[in-house]
């Protein structure tokens, strides 16, 4: 059985990337708020690449906020979302 984890495989003279939210001063502070409307652009890598893993903790008091937070991808320099999908 073959699995899609295994189509994309990356080479050992490949480096990898990580981003990170994490407080630069050492403290807790390791998130980013957004008002109503903002946006923010969680990375912007050159290249072919495969992300494997996202990572999120969301909290807002409006039992409805999954819905209304969006995630949106680009890429190969598209006009358009490649991905835009709700979070919940």
């Amino acid at each position: 059985m073959n699995s899609l984890a295994n189509l994309a495989q990356i080479r050992k003279d490949v480096k990898r990337k990580r981003v990170s939210s994490y407080d630069k001063t050492g403290g807790n502070m390791d998130n980013v708020q957004l008002k109503p409307n903002e946006s923010y652009q969680i990375c912007d890598i050159t290249g072919a690449g495969i992300i494997k893993h996202i990572w999120m903790t969301i909290a807002s008091s409006d039992p409805n906020y999954l819905r209304k937070l969006v995630l949106r991808m680009w890429w190969d320099n598209e006009d358009e979302p490649s991905v835009e999908v709700p979070i919940g």
